[in-house]
């Protein structure tokens, strides 16, 4: 019976799940899904996972659902150059390997710190020289 219902309770929140109209590409949570892994496996920042999926996601990631389908990009704001952050990078070492300013770096990954001191291992940025942040997404 437990069995029947949570899967039943998978399915309803497969289906009512509603992913932004604009929403460019998406993933089906799987057992094991942290945000950093589905950033990294899709290519796509921890940032923009968050933005995109506001009222889905909450700000620690810990309430992602086994069969829920989240958003990974909305159309032209979808930044697929990105980069694993490692134990002891900086933002100036990072710019300078993808040949963007720290400032390319810090506004596509609005949830850095201006001085870059929050950056944390596993975390993945958007590295493009292309700026994909705006307010619409940061809002």
């Amino acid at each position: 019976m437990f069995g029947l219902l949570a899967t039943l309770a998978l399915v309803a929140a497969t289906v009512f799940q509603v992913l932004p109209a604009n929403c460019d590409r998406n993933a089906t949570v799987v057992v094991g899904d942290t945000c950093n892994g589905i950033s990294a496996k899709y290519s796509v920042s921890t940032y923009q996972l968050a933005a995109v999926n506001t009222g889905v996601i909450d700000a620690n990631c810990d309430n992602l659902q086994i069969g829920e389908v989240i958003c990974l990009g909305l159309t032209g704001q979808d930044c697929m150059t990105t980069y694993i952050a490692q134990s002891g990078d900086t933002c100036v070492a990072i710019a300078d390997a993808y040949n963007i300013s720290q400032s390319t770096l810090i506004t596509n990954n609005p949830n850095v710190n201006q001085i870059c001191t929050n950056l944390y291992p596993d975390e993945v940025l958007c590295v493009s020289s292309q700026i994909y942040v705006n307010l619409t997404m940061s809002s």
